[in-house]
Order: C-alpha cells, then structure tokens, then sequence
C-alpha cells in the first residue's frame, strides 16, 4: 500500500523553518519535495546548531536535517532569466509550490501566484510570511520567528511581574505556523480533485501564533482586560494547578489537580494540611492558593520527580515530570517510533525526529537525510525539467546552478 501522498509534487522555495517544516510533513506523508536552495545566498539554517560532533560546517547541522529530510535539493539562479525558466518548468511539474520570501520579492522575480497560476492553473500556491501578503504593514516588515512571537503577544506574557518580558523559547511561530499551513494544503488537494482548481494560501505566521492565544485576546475583546505576566505556571482560575520544586539538580513536577474527582484524589494521597476544611472547594483553594501551593512544594521537595508522577498517576491524578532534554531522549515511547537514525556521508550517523503520526491503514515513508546543497540539481533538471546534458553544463557553465 502506498503512502498518503505518493504522487505528490512539491516544489520547496521556503527557507529556514516554517516552509521547510511544511515541505517535511509532506514528505512524511510520501510527497516528492524539491527543495531550492542557494549556495551563493545559504538558508541559515544550515548555519545553526547543533553540529553533530561540535564541528560547524554548512552540510553538519542536525536541525537542517531534521527539517529537510526526505527532500531533493537543487540551486538555481531566480534572478537569471534561464534559472527562472527551470523554476517555471519545475512548477509546471508541480501540485504544491511553498514560499517564504518577503511580500513583494517573487512579483519582482515575475514567479508569483497569478503568473504561476496562468501557466499552471492547478496550482496550489502557499505564501508564508510575519504579516501575510496584505495589510498596511505587510511590505517592508523584516523579521524572524522571534519578532513574530511578540507580534502575536506571546512574548508579553512570559516572566514575572515587575519584570521585562523573557518571551518564548525560540522563534515560536516558527513552530506554529506550520500546523496551519499544511491542513489548508490538504484541504486545497481535496477541493481541487472535484473542482480541478489550484488556489493560493496565505498564511500570516504572526496571526497563527494568535491563534494559540485565543484566551488572552478575548479576555480584552470581551473585557477590555489586558493580561499580564505572572510569573506562574497555570490558569489563575484553577488551584492546585502548576509547577512544583522535587529532589535533584532542576528536578520539577506538573501538577493538575483543580478539578472535583483529581482534586479528592490528589489530597487523599499527599494527606496533611490539604485535608482541611477550607480546601474543599474550588472558591476557597484559589483563595488560599499560597499556602496550598506551599505544602505541596513541601510535599514534592524531597521526592524524585518520576516517582511523585507514577504515585499521582496512579492514583489518577494528572501529572508529569517536567522533561529536560535528556529525558526525552530516553522516553520509552518516543525511542519506539518518534526518534529516527539516519546515515550521512558528512556528518555520519545521527538521531532525528520521525513523523509526528502514525495511520492506521496506510504507511509512513522511511525517514532519510536531509539533502547536501544542490545535491539533485542535475538530476531534477534532467528528469523532471527535460535539459538535457549540454544545456545542464552550459548553466553550470553560466553560474546559474549554484
């Protein structure tokens, strides 16, 4: 049987993180991804870490790979007119086409939706940018995932009161967009097989990251209450609920208690003071919610964190140590299926992550590598573009292939 999306041509003119995640799902679920690069103008991801063995180099990192992989790569000049005619020829071979440039960039390279469109009409064009392709300040607007996680609100609302904003780990609409971009894919797929239409998706990764904000905005939507940092993990609307101190070096549960049945559950277990009277409730908890959350630091201080969360969730009480890095690298269900050895001639071995799913009735492609830099730029020109080897060598020749 073969994968979902076996047949599906994809062309990858994305860089850094958000396209090229997209490109990966779909190649996870079996699309053929051609992904375009530059050796001129390198995509800086290959210029982050982590290196395998510590050692920089454009073909070592670990996060390019991991967010390539399965994909072919080919460099091609867009800004000669015959590099932009093996692109036009690549798009009429193509069902998706995914693009990360600023607003504006591929009208000027005359590579945007309505020329592609004319020439491919079941073309499905997907546009990821900060602020979308529209809107007073969607031009001209420079920045990574980090600014759009402050643009979304997300930055404002991490840290302590009194203090500035720490914001989020690391371009986090980064992370997010992509979730939406490839459903509106997919759904674009299934409206052009009785419509035989192509579309072009825009997608604005500052107003994805709102999206995940939603309760925030309608607090001053519905209240005029702007939310502030506090410095807590949790809803201030429900106690026990956050993040406890255990034994050892940055050792830390998650807790969630709040509700009646946990709630009973959780203080029959740790006993003490949590049986008083006045915890009964919800109403009387958030009131004393700091001196309940003291006695169960008291309670959580001493134990190993993996063992209050086999107690809690054995006793059916949400709970989780809170994973550091080498936790999850020895999860036992992640190391069954999430986790994925490739081998590579540069860097050699090494461990990325797999597909993020798993269906029932149909298969999931290997994971393979991600590409070295224009690492099927002759064969792609040659089998999909129809060059044959001297016109190949005649735009080596030019320096348009790099």
């Amino acid at each position: 049987m073969s994968a979902p999306l076996a047949g599906l041509r994809v062309l990858d003119m994305g860089w850094v993180m958000v396209g090229p995640v997209s490109g990966r799902y779909l190649a996870d679920l079996g699309a053929d991804v051609v992904k375009l690069e530059s050796a001129r103008r390198v995509d800086p991801l290959r210029t982050l870490g982590p290196f395998k063995d510590g050692k920089p180099g454009l073909e070592r990192s670990i996060s390019y790979h991991n967010l390539n992989a399965g994909k072919r790569s080919i460099t091609v000049d867009l800004k000669d007119p015959r590099g932009r005619e093996a692109i036009l020829r690549l798009v009429d071979w193509a069902d998706v086409v995914i693009e990360s440039f600023s607003p504006g960039v591929l009208e000027t390279l005359q590579l945007d939706y309505p020329r592609l469109a004319a020439r491919n009409p079941r073309i499905i064009m997907v546009s990821t940018s900060l602020l979308g392709q529209t809107g007073p300040h969607a031009r001209g607007t420079a920045g990574v995932g980090t600014m759009g996680a402050a643009m979304s609100g997300a930055s404002l609302l991490l840290g302590w009161p009194g203090h500035a904003p720490c914001g989020t780990y690391g371009p986090w609409t980064d992370s997010v967009a992509p979730r939406f971009i490839v459903p509106s894919v997919l759904a674009a797929l299934h409206r052009r097989r009785s419509t035989g239409e192509g579309c072009h998706i825009d997608v604005a990764q500052a107003e994805a990251g709102i999206q995940f904000l939603s309760p925030a905005w309608y607090q001053y939507a519905a209240n005029g209450t702007v939310p502030q940092r506090r410095g807590h993990a949790g809803s201030p609307l429900k106690a026990p609920e956050g993040i406890f101190r255990c034994a050892g070096q940055d050792r830390w549960i998650a807790i969630d208690a709040s509700a009646g049945g946990a709630w009973r559950r959780f203080r029959t277990t740790v006993g003490g003071g949590l049986l008083d009277g006045a915890f009964d409730t919800l109403i009387g908890r958030l009131r004393g919610r700091e001196a309940l959350e003291r006695m169960i630091g008291q309670w959580t201080a001493p134990q190993d964190a993996a063992a209050v969360e086999q107690l809690l969730q054995a006793a059916g009480v949400p709970a989780h140590v809170v994973s550091s890095a080498s936790d999850l690298a020895a999860d036992p269900d992640l190391t069954e299926g999430h986790y994925r050895r490739i081998d590579d001639p540069v860097v050699g071995e090494a461990v990325i992550e797999g597909p993020r799913f798993r269906l029932a009735r149909t298969p999931t492609c290997e994971t393979r590598r991600g590409p070295r830099i224009g690492e099927h730029t002759q064969a792609v020109l040659r089998d999909i573009c129809g060059y044959d080897d001297a016109a190949i060598a005649a735009m080596q020749e030019a320096g348009i292939l790099r």
